[in-house]
């Protein structure tokens, strides 16, 4: 209805599952983190959790979008408590049987697809959303099904996705059998008003609008309504968008939001907070100081005020310079923020995603770290020494999450090239005395090889290019 009326391309507060919308934010990233490293280490289970409307969903859409090609995948979305046994599900949602098979006939399909994919060096991950619903007996059945990973090979791994009940579930003391076997497990929590504003933002770009469309104000009202929910904070966006557009108001004020909020909460259905403030926002006459300040387009140049008129700086450098300042001041998860938005230029992907990887090591999130780390140097365009930088950061933050192999492998090669940078002599002759810990120790070379050599090799290639 709208959409022509704002040049969207399509709607983009839509209600479905989206990965393509999904924020980048520090919450969804740090969640988004914690999974991909959940795979890459080999965990027997890995579970989510959040309240309904969080971006389970589409983190889990990502995921599968992303890891899909290296492994097969198996997504069960509709499996509940009373039904018989899960197994004949798990086989609907790999491809493997439509039919009604008896208990004997399903295990042997199942336990013959998996040696079948691990002989091509593919692993089965099995994704259980709202996994809830399915009660300690079928939990049960989910365990006894992981005891099909011998000591030698790995064959399965599974997630559980759900609602606060399930994190209830799993610690009850009938359960912990199964506790003891989850390796990552992450609990996503409302967005802040930041958060709020810049998903606001980062959606409508993404569906092709002005990233300015909603005031600061409105996003401010928007995150009281939806307490930072994204579902809520859909709702709220889409239906001021649909009042804005009756009024063919250019810009969504507070006013606007609080007059379709008010409209919408009179069924007493939609869960809005500070539903009290709405009558007297949506009465009060416009703030002619709520629209002031020049809005510029995404990308759009500017004239740096330092540096004179000949100077123009995008608006990617201008976050980048924002989220230097921010970091410098310490306040770490908004520095991460501007720096997803500065990555929009992909001219700036090395240095931007360095920092956020620099950011989460200051914040002592080394998981997130690693995988920020890992990203930056899939497309290493820095100097020599900014490389070695990073790798160096990638290095110790594999220390302190107990992957040794892994950090005395980026060791080598930073030392290959450059044998006094900082004191990676020193850090290769202790580790290599460190006894090395269990889950280290089982890491497959194919499975170290799948990420991190890959990545080290590619940077290894690059430094001896510069070299010459």
């Amino acid at each position: 209805m709208y959409e022509a009326f704002y040049r969207f391309k399509t709607k983009p507060f839509t209600l479905l599952p989206d990965s393509g919308f999904l924020y980048p934010g520090s919450e969804h990233q740090a969640a988004f983190s914690r999974l991909e490293y959940g795979i890459l280490s080999q965990a027997p289970f890995i579970v989510l959790t959040g309240d309904p409307g969080m971006g389970k969903t589409s983190l889990l859409q990502k995921l599968i979008a992303e890891h899909g090609s290296k492994h097969k995948i198996g997504l069960v979305t509709n499996a509940r408590y009373d039904i018989e046994q899960l197994l004949p599900w798990i086989l609907l949602s790999l491809g493997l049987s439509t039919k009604r098979l008896d208990p004997i006939e399903s295990y042997h399909i199942f336990s013959e697809f998996l040696s079948q994919e691990s002989k091509r060096s593919r692993r089965v991950i099995l994704i259980v959303d709202e996994a809830q619903s399915l009660g300690a007996e079928l939990l049960e059945e989910l365990r006894l099904l992981s005891n099909m990973n011998d000591g030698k090979t790995f064959k399965l791994q599974i997630i559980l996705s759900g609602q606060p009940d399930l994190h209830t579930l799993l610690r009850r003391f009938d359960m912990t059998q199964f506790a003891q076997r989850i390796v990552v497990d992450y609990h996503l929590k409302p967005l802040s008003d930041v958060d709020t504003a810049n998903c606001i933002r980062h959606r409508i770009q993404v569906a092709g609008g002005h990233p300015a469309l909603f005031t600061n104000k409105a996003c401010a009202l928007v995150h009281r309504l939806s307490q930072g929910n994204p579902r809520l904070i859909n709702q709220v966006s889409d239906i001021a968008l649909t009042y804005g557009y009756a009024e063919q108001a250019r810009i969504i004020t507070s006013k606007l939001v609080a007059q379709a909020a008010l409209d919408r909460s009179k069924g007493g259905i939609l869960p809005l907070a500070a539903k009290e403030e709405l009558v007297g926002l949506a009465a009060a006459p416009e703030d002619p100081s709520e629209m002031d300040g020049p809005i510029s387009n995404p990308g759009q140049t500017t004239v740096s005020a330092e540096s004179g008129s000949d100077h123009l700086m995008t608006s990617s450098d201008e976050d980048y310079t924002s989220a230097m300042a921010l970091k410098e001041e310490g306040r770490l998860k908004e520095a991460v923020e501007l720096f997803h938005s500065a990555a929009r230029d992909k001219s700036m992907w090395f240095k931007v995603h360095s920092q956020i990887g620099f950011c989460y090591v200051q914040m002592n999130e080394h998981h997130a770290a690693v995988q920020t780390f890992h990203t930056a140097l899939e497309n290493p365009t820095a100097q020599q020494q900014d490389v070695c930088d990073v790798l160096y950061a990638l290095g110790r933050s594999l220390e302190t999450i107990g992957k040794v192999g892994q950090a005395l492998e980026v060791y080598h090669r930073v030392s290959h090239v450059t044998p006094t940078f900082r004191d990676v002599a020193n850090r290769l002759r202790e580790l290599e005395r460190r006894p090395r810990q269990s889950s280290d120790k089982g890491q497959s070379v194919d499975e170290t090889h799948s990420w991190l050599s890959s990545v080290v090799d590619n940077v290894h290639r690059l430094l001896i290019g510069s070299q010459k």
